[in-house]
């Protein structure tokens, strides 16, 4: 008996030993080489380093372009106050009692008040087309396009007092309309990190950037 266990022992063995030769010594994991360690946290890096970038220059370009925009807005508006001045100093040349020769005189210089202003503002109103806005930028595209709206009234306004000049004596709810609905949108171009003082520029445009009917900027008399 005891010479059985024996022999069964040592067929176990063989048959243990066997098993190990064909399967070869236990795989051990391979190690990763320091090399390969370096370059994923290289390329981790260069990714980290690429969007801050792009990050910044969205940033740089969506201040660019509100301060072009502002910049053609307030000579925009700039020309709508001399033209608002100009009709305030005729009116205020006018004798108590005037004459027909007064009332004709005074309409003749409105008449060319207005055909000056118009084409004044008219030519700021290309500057302010001409502002180049990328595409996805959405905020600004709609400002530009809101305020062009209130460029085109004035334009249309002093179109039409060229040839009554009576039109200056009329309410001009187109005018004061658009100003007001233009000043969101402005707001809304200006960047979170405002680098160019914008939004402190559209406060200057409306004069007191309050929610209601701006008193200031670019309304009609």
């Amino acid at each position: 008996m005891a010479d059985m266990r024996a022999r069964v022992a040592v067929a176990e063995d063989r048959r243990v030993s066997q098993e190990v030769l064909q399967a070869g010594p236990p795989q051990q994991p391979r190690p990763v080489p320091a090399g390969a360690a370096w370059a994923v946290g290289l390329a981790f890096l260069a990714v980290f380093c690429l969007a801050s970038l792009l990050g910044l220059v969205e940033l740089a370009t969506r201040n660019a372009e509100a301060a072009r925009l502002l910049t053609a807005v307030e000579a925009s508006e700039a020309a709508m106050v001399v033209t608002q001045e100009r009709v305030s100093e005729a009116f205020q040349g006018v004798p108590e009692q005037p004459s027909q020769a007064d009332v004709e005189a005074l309409r003749e210089e409105l008449s060319g008040i207005a055909a000056e202003g118009q084409a004044a503002i008219a030519q700021a109103g290309i500057g302010v087309t001409e502002v180049s806005v990328l595409p996805w930028h959405a905020a600004t595209q709609d400002a530009k396009a809101a305020y062009l709206e209130h460029n085109q009234a004035w334009v249309d306004y002093l179109g039409a007092a060229t040839e009554d000049p009576e039109e200056f004596l009329r309410p001009q709810p187109d005018v004061n309309e658009t100003f007001a609905a233009a000043r969101l949108p402005l707001f809304a171009a200006v960047p979170l990190l405002d680098l160019v003082n914008g939004a402190d520029r559209i406060i200057v445009i409306y004069d007191d950037g309050g929610d209601e009917a701006p008193s200031g900027g670019g309304q009609s008399t």
